[in-house]
């Protein structure tokens, strides 16, 4: 039966849905604690990936531009860097 807002009679008690009862937790008398059980699932585990150690060695990532020198110097021809320069003797007509 559905219920209509403009429901001017009220519901006997034959239509109205049956009340469910409250779910009751059942007693206990002899609560005891629990058991300390060794940690099995993964998530209670400790961390066993490895720590970060400072690395000793030859720097082996990938450089950003296999273009060396950036730039020679426009007298000696030796190799220079960009940030050394400022900007002074840059030519850059090619």
């Amino acid at each position: 039966m559905d219920i209509l807002k403009t429901l001017t009679h009220p519901l006997s008690a034959t239509d109205r849905p049956a009340k469910t009862p409250p779910r009751l937790v059942a007693k206990v008398d002899d609560s005891r604690p629990a058991t300390t059980q060794p940690a099995e699932d993964r998530r209670f585990q400790p961390d066993r990936r490895r720590r970060q150690e400072p690395f000793e060695g030859p720097d082996r990532r990938r450089r950003n531009s296999r273009r060396r020198p950036l730039l020679l110097h426009p007298k000696t021809r030796e190799a220079t860097s960009l940030e050394d320069r400022r900007g002074r003797h840059i030519s850059t007509s090619a």
